[in-house]
């Protein structure tokens, strides 16, 4: 073989290495990224069913109170004025979302009857 050939060879072996290399790295990186999701996920899921358990039954409220604290925990988007559905809001939004969900009126703002 010339020195050429050899020259060839070794390098083709170092760049293979390197993308191996580089594919391990990113699959531990990417394991690490997943596993970090699933806990918050998890943590998540785990707060709702607390809420759920303490309101006694599945609960509309402890839904936005999850809500809200994903939005303030994770830094996502959230209204910060009057909420008009079920977003993601303020404290203050958040505190009339679940007066709303005791007390609901109708379109008319009338109690509602019943």
């Amino acid at each position: 073989m010339s020195e050429m050939q050899v020259a060839t060879m070794a390098g083709t072996m170092l760049v293979l290495l390197a993308y191996w290399v580089g594919l391990f790295v990113g699959r531990v990186r990417h394991s690490v990224l997943v596993a970090r999701h699933l806990q918050r996920a998890t943590d998540y899921q785990r707060a709702v069913d607390d809420l759920d358990w303490w309101c006694g039954h599945t609960s509309p409220h402890a839904r936005l109170i999850a809500r809200h604290l994903k939005a303030i925990g994770e830094g996502t988007g959230y209204n910060s004025g009057t909420p008009v559905a079920d977003e993601a809001c303020h404290v203050s939004g958040l505190r009339e979302q679940l007066n709303r969900l005791d007390h609901p009126m109708n379109i008319n703002n009338r109690p509602a009857r019943g």
